[in-house]
């Protein structure tokens, strides 16, 4: 009968633990939160902006260390925009056994600004947001700040008609 509970009491602590480890070793674990849209990172008053547009096939086929993403970006006049060009960026700050954080805040700021600057635009537009949390076990949890949006440039390059997507 002993042995019976102590197997029992074993069984039941290696269901808790596991149930923590999905998150870290299996898939992404945790939950979404603080969901939130805005129309744009900082005020665009009336100026006229483009959409920047990254072609994603041909980045995808040529991708090296040293290359130079500008021959795969597009500018899109918002009139005829469609969809299909938004950027992600991301911020994480990582919780030590769930309570002493051990890097960086999540500063919303920069999850935009490292989205803006992979395609060398000037703000944001469309922008949604949301908090994720990733468990892994009782070493701790990653809080992780989201972001996805449009990147616009305002002043077009020299070069404008060789980037322009009719």
């Amino acid at each position: 009968m002993k042995a019976t509970k102590k197997i029992i009491i074993i069984y039941f602590i290696i269901l808790l633990f596991l149930n923590c480890f999905a998150g870290g070793y299996i898939e992404k674990g945790g939950h979404i939160d603080s969901i939130f849209l805005t129309p744009s990172a900082t005020n665009i008053y009336i100026n006229q902006y483009f959409i920047v547009c990254l072609d994603k096939e041909k980045y995808k086929k040529e991708q090296s260390e040293n290359l130079d993403i500008t021959k795969f970006i597009t500018y899109i006049p918002v009139d005829k925009y469609k969809g299909g060009c938004e950027q992600y960026g991301e911020v994480s700050q990582f919780y030590l056994f769930h309570l002493f954080p051990t890097s960086g805040s999540l500063d919303p700021e920069y999850a935009i600004t490292l989205a803006v600057q992979k395609l060398e635009g000037d703000t944001m537009v469309n922008i949604r947001a949301w908090h994720e949390t990733h468990y892994y076990s009782i070493l701790g949890q990653v809080r992780v700040f989201k972001v996805k949006g449009d990147v616009i440039k305002f002043q077009l390059p020299e070069n404008y008609e060789k980037h322009t997507k009719n």
